[in-house]
This record gives structure tokens, sequence and C-alpha cells, in this order.
């Protein structure tokens, strides 16, 4: 089982991302956006070959993606509706993911057998997420499938710190007018 690392972005992925080995090696490039239809993360080998692509199909609050591999279509994910605790199917391939959005950790299983496993480590360069795969084939798959759970995951964060800003009072309505009134009569 090979070890792979991912710099967390603060921002969603616009440009490229190292994707290296445990020995700190280069070993793909993920290049490309999403946020609108159409939208593509390709996953290229550090020589420059096209090993996998991941496609947003529909917007909104459940998006869908098709996963390709070797130009052809092998499967296809679509968000769930959970909680804490999610399960997605992933159709063509057979997997089942299985996580948690608040830890950002998911495994990955076809039948009973893992697939990869999917979870934020932190080093002195920075935060990024370990896919630990089973077999060096599913990689580039793994990678991408791996880079849309960990969208979902940010934003599902983005939203739910937003609602505990809220709740503590901390977002204020920005209409309001904080304003304080100085008084320029008193001359102290």
């Amino acid at each position: 089982m090979r070890k792979l690392y991912i710099h967390q972005h603060l921002n969603d992925l616009r440009g490229a991302t190292v994707i290296k080995d445990e020995n700190g090696v280069s070993t793909y490039l993920l290049v490309g956006k999403w946020g609108l239809r159409q939208d593509v993360l390709s996953l290229y080998a550090i020589d420059g070959d096209l090993l996998a692509e991941i496609r947003q199909l529909t917007l909104g609050i459940l998006p869908k993606f098709s996963i390709y591999q070797n130009h052809k279509q092998i499967g296809t994910v679509g968000k769930s509706l959970g909680f804490l605790r999610e399960v997605i199917y992933i159709r063509g391939l057979n997997w089942i993911v299985v996580g948690n959005t608040l830890k950002d950790s998911y495994r990955v299983y076809h039948g009973t057998q893992l697939v990869f496993s999917f979870k934020p480590v932190k080093f002195t360069s920075g935060y990024y997420h370990e896919i630990a795969v089973v077999e060096q084939d599913l990689e580039p798959v793994a990678i991408v499938v791996a880079s849309v759970l960990d969208h979902w995951a940010r934003k599902q964060d983005r939203q739910t710190k937003k609602v505990r800003q809220r709740q503590r009072g901390m977002l204020t309505n920005p209409t309001q007018n904080f304003s304080q009134k100085i008084d320029i009569s008193d001359p102290k």
C-alpha cells in the first residue's frame, strides 16, 4: 500500500497541485477547476501522460461527476444527503465511500475490500491529505475521487463555520450601522 500526499489549499483548486509519494518524490500533477457545469480536474503523470479525469455534470446541492480513465468513462459519483457520516456509492466502479465530513476522513471499499483511505495529516510544511491506495494502478482514479470528496468536505466546513459564527453573534447583518456617534464639542 503506497501513500501519496496532496497539499491542502485554503481556496478551491484552480490551477495545479503536485502529488508526492512518502519519499517526497513528485508523482502526479492535478490540474483543473470546478464550480461550473462541465469543469474538469485532470490527473497527469509527472511525464505528462493524462491518466484520469473527473468532470462536473450537474450543479446544485447534490452535484454529480463522471470519472474517466484512459479517455473512457468508468463511473459516476454524486453527493448524498448525509449528516456526520456519509455513505456514497460510485456507480460503474461499484465502490462505496464511507466517511466523516467533519473530520475529512474517508475509506473506500469495493465489496469488503479496501480500495483506498483518505485523511488529513499535518507536517512542518503544512497540511496535507494522505491517500493510502492498496493497488498502484488504482491511484489515478483514487486521487480524482479524493479531490471531489475533499471539495465537498471543505464546502461543508465553510457552511458549518458560518452557521457557528452566526450562532455566536460574530456575523452581523451587513446593513446594520455600527458607526459610533462622536461628540466633538467636548474638548478632552
